[in-house]
Parts: C-alpha cells; sequence; structure tokens
C-alpha cells in the first residue's frame, strides 16, 4: 500500500515537473490539402518569456499572416504560461517543414520536422449527391478561335445545397468572356445548374484546362441547451436561423486537354468581318477638322483588334481609343469595333485605303480587306478671304496721303484755292471716314475675335469638352498639341494630368489665335 502510495507521488511530481518545463511544439491543422488551400503552421510553448522566431517563407511558400495567442494554466499552486503563434500559407506542392528555434525563459529549443501532404483533387464519381462537370465543346482551335467550356453543377434530388460557391476558371495565355445567365435543366436523378464561358486562345500550345473547385455550405443547426437540458421553446426555425452555421464542403471538376494552332503570318484575329471607313464631310475650311469612322463587324475575336493609327502628310492626326461592343447571339461570339479620327489640315488631303487582315473561318485562309480612299477637299480660311478688302483700305490710306501732299504744295491761297483746300480737307475727312469703318469693319481686332474663343475655353465643363474646342487647333503650335495630348489621356486612359484652363486662354490672347 506505502509502495503503491509512494509511487503516485513520484508520478505526480513528474507530471508536475513536466508541465513547469519548457514545452515546444509545432503542429498543423491538417495533414493533407488540396493545391490552393491554405494550412495553419502553430508553435506552442510554455514560460515566462517566450520569443518566437521570425517566419516570412514556410518551405520556399510565403507566410500569408499571423496570429497569437496565450493561456494560464495553474499546478499545484504553481502559474504557467502558454504561448502560441500561427503561421498562414498556402504551399502548392508537398511541402517538408523544417525545424524552427524558439528562445523560451533564455533557453532555445528546436520544434520537429513536419510533412504537408498536397494532394490532387478528383471529380465526384457518378452518384454522388453532388458533381463538378466541365466540357469544351471541341478540342483543337487556333489562335484567336472562340471555344466555348460548360460548367455544369449537378445536384442529386432530395439533397440540400444553402450556398455554392463556383469559382471561374482561372487561365493564363486564355482570354475569358462570361456568359450571362445560368442555365437550368434536369438530367436523370440530377438537377443541373451550367455556367458557360467563351475562351479565346492566346498563344499556340497544348493546354490543360485545370480543375475547377465549388464550394457547398450546408445549414447545421446547434442543439439549444439550458442548464444542460434540451429547450423546446428555443427549437423553432425563427430561432434556429441565429443559431445554424454552414459547413463547407469542396467538390472538384475534371481537367479538359486543348490544342491551340498558331495562325499564319503572324495573326492574331480570327472569324469573319466587314471593314467600313467613312468621312462626315468631303470639304471643310481650313483649319477645321474631318471626322473619320472606322467600323469593324463580324463574327469572331473582335475585342483582339488593334488601334489604327493613320498617317496624312502636311496634317493633323488624332486617333482615339477604340470603343467595342461584343457579346453572343445564336451562339457565335460577334461584335462591333468602332474608331474615330480628326484630321485637320490646311491643304487638300486624301485619307488613305486601310487595310485589315484577319484568318477567315471561312475559307480557313488568311484574308486581307481594303478601304478605298477618300479625297477632302480644304477651302481657305474666313482670313485669307478678307485679306483683299484689307488692302483696298491701304490704297484709300494712300489716296487720303496724296491729297495731304497737295494741300501742302498750295503757296499763294487766294479765296477759290481756299475752297479747294477746304474742298480737299472734307475728301479727306470722308476718305479717312471711310478707311476707319473699312479697318474696323474688315480687320479683326483680337479683343472682339478672340473672346468668343476665350470664353469657351473658360466655360469648358470637361475635358471632354475642351478637347473639342483645342482640336481645330491642333496645328497651332506644340503647345495646344500637348494639351491635347493630355486632354486625351485623361479621357481615354482615365489618367489624372492638371490642366489649366486660364494658362490656355492666355496663350490664345498672346498669340492671336481665332
Amino acid at each position: 500500500m506505502k509502495s503503491n502510495l509512494g509511487k503516485l507521488i513520484i508520478i505526480s511530481l513528474l507530471f508536475a515537473a513536466s508541465i513547469l518545463a519548457a514545452d515546444v511544439k509545432a503542429t498543423l491543422d491538417k495533414s493533407e490539402i488540396f493545391k490552393g488551400d491554405s494550412v495553419n503552421f502553430t508553435i506552442s510553448a510554455q514560460g515566462s518569456d517566450v520569443k518566437f522566431p521570425d517566419i516570412k517563407k514556410i518551405g520556399g511558400f510565403e507566410v500569408l499572416g499571423t496570429s497569437n495567442s496565450q493561456s494560464t494554466t495553474i499546478v499545484n499552486g504553481k502559474m504557467s504560461q502558454s504561448y502560441s503563434k500561427s503561421y498562414t500559407f498556402a504551399p502548392r506542392t508537398t511541402t517538408k517543414i523544417p525545424p524552427f528555434s524558439v528562445e523560451v525563459d533564455g533557453k532555445v529549443y528546436k520544434t520537429d520536422p513536419l510533412v504537408l501532404k498536397v494532394v490532387k483533387p478528383s471529380q465526384a464519381k457518378a452518384g454522388a449527391p453532388y458533381i463538378l462537370e466541365m466540357k469544351l465543346d471541341k478540342h483543337d482551335i487556333k489562335v484567336g478561335e472562340s471555344v466555348r467550356l460548360d460548367l455544369k453543377f449537378k445536384q442529386k434530388r432530395g439533397t440540400k445545397a444553402d450556398k455554392i460557391e463556383l469559382s471561374p476558371p482561372d487561365l493564363k495565355n486564355f482570354w475569358v468572356k462570361e456568359i450571362k445567365g445560368v442555365k437550368q435543366s434536369i438530367e436523370g436523378d440530377y438537377i443541373v445548374q451550367t455556367y458557360s464561358y467563351m475562351l479565346f486562345a492566346q498563344k499556340p500550345g497544348d493546354f490543360t484546362i485545370p480543375s475547377v473547385v465549388a464550394n457547398i455550405g450546408t445549414k447545421v443547426r446547434r442543439r439549444n441547451s439550458i442548464g444542460g437540458f434540451s429547450d423546446p421553446f428555443f427549437d423553432d426555425p425563427f430561432f434556429n436561423s441565429f443559431i445554424s452555421s454552414l459547413e463547407w464542403k469542396k467538390i472538384f471538376s475534371n481537367e479538359e486537354k486543348l490544342h491551340v494552332e498558331a495562325l499564319p503570318d503572324n495573326l492574331e484575329v480570327y472569324g469573319d468581318f466587314n471593314i467600313e471607313v467613312k468621312a462626315d464631310k468631303r470639304e471643310v475650311s481650313a483649319g477645321k477638322p474631318v471626322n473619320i469612322t472606322i467600323t469593324i463587324t463580324g463574327e469572331g475575336n473582335v475585342d483582339d483588334i488593334e488601334k489604327f493609327e493613320m498617317d496624312i502628310p502636311q496634317a493633323v492626326v488624332y486617333a482615339d481609343e477604340p470603343k467595342i461592343q461584343s457579346g453572343l447571339h445564336d451562339g457565335k461570339y460577334v461584335g462591333k469595333f468602332t474608331q474615330k479620327i480628326a484630321v485637320i489640315a490646311d491643304s487638300d488631303f486624301v485619307v488613305p485605303s486601310l487595310e485589315f487582315s484577319y484568318f477567315d473561318s471561312k475559307t480557313r485562309k488568311k484574308r486581307t480587306k481594303r478601304t478605298s480612299p477618300i479625297k477632302i477637299k480644304v477651302k481657305a480660311s474666313a482670313a485669307s478671304a478678307i485679306e483683299p478688302k484689307i488692302e483696298t483700305s491701304k490704297t484709300l490710306q494712300e489716296e487720303i496721303k496724296r491729297s495731304d501732299r497737295q494741300k501742302s504744295e498750295i503757296s499763294n491761297p487766294v479765296e477759290t484755292e481756299n475752297q479747294n483746300g477746304y474742298l480737299y480737307l472734307f475728301v479727306g475727312a470722308l476718305l479717312g471716314s471711310l478707311f476707319t469703318y473699312l479697318v474696323l469693319r474688315y480687320e479683326p481686332s483680337k479683343k472682339r475675335i478672340e473672346k468668343p474663343v476665350v470664353d469657351r475655353i473658360k466655360r469648358a465643363k470637361d475635358d471632354k469638352e475642351l478637347y473639342d474646342i483645342l482640336l481645330a487647333f491642333a496645328n497651332k503650335g506644340e503647345y495646344i498639341k500637348a494639351i491635347l495630348k493630355k486632354l486625351e489621356e485623361n479621357i481615354y486612359k482615365n489618367k489624372k494630368n492638371s490642366i489649366d484652363k486660364d494658362e490656355i486662354a492666355d496663350y490664345f490672347e498672346q498669340f492671336g489665335l481665332e
């Protein structure tokens, strides 16, 4: 009896000692995960002063976040502190976690090494409550050609899913366009929801469309009790809505293989298209813009059509960013490409023929379509039209001067000569008044001509309105070209260039621009 009691005392002392001694452990909250899942690696230690390692990477993978906790333990009247620190990371492959050093009350301890397995997901088998299925409508395409991908979420009749989170396919080297709307149908014992996407390959090669994951949340009711006994008062749907929680389950789809063949001649656009170029006018005054519209319509990867640049000698050309409208129509991806270009010139010019090349989906060959050139006649500006009238006024001025010279040459005035002098003075005054009228009428002063333009600049409500005002003066200097470039970046590239309208107005006043 005494012997047993002695053994019990010894065991108790050893147990207490083990509790009071530093205890350093490393654990994982999961021993296996799927690729893309995160896991918590936790280091725990007992002691009054614990210093955890500063870990940035685990097994070569970045630490995404950390958290700390502590607790107090009292054994035989003696108190000890327990500390833990968790590191969250998301390994993509099976990872060996090395030992880490932890300092406890001045002594250094090492954790045991661990292994975390990253397993490949597998699709649920036929007959499972939930099945996720992926299917391509074809497996051999060319760069730019569209392929339809359908994701089918199948839920067996009689099962319940309170929440479904379906991750869209995350694909590199593909441009992905979601088809709006979910198609619902019934296949045997399953209720099916189909999510569809259009994929456009951006480069050639053999690709694997990876497995897609769906998170299925099912409400789980927590049992209510008061004092350890079930209370039927709280067993009600109203209260259950507050005390239930979602229990999550992951399911995975199959993988799909896709072969993508390169287009000939470095082409990037695939489909069937038409191109058209129009000018809003065929005759324009010098310094005024002609608006050119390029329109491409058809079936195919219209989103990959690049912006057109137009080179017209001795003209200022401003090309807007293209606008693209696209969507699914009768199972085909169709769209419209629209680009506007403004051209300002002082003499006649020609809008050149444009070429648009693509891989024709019908003939399975390269096809090039060309537009017809457009001749634009440029009329003389209003300023040049009034110059002869100003020359006429100069002739009148010379006539006045000649009259004054004739007056000064009269040396012996008599009454008749005085009368002639008065006549000359009258004619001179009349001609001078006429000259002044012509100058004021046909030789525009800065204040009178500039004020409307300057006022329009100052009153411009936004960058687009100011851009439209300045566009007519694009060939009036590098300063205006620079302002137009900044405005174009603000309008079409969402930049925030600072534009000083007062400074622009001062420039117009200084250089006398109309």
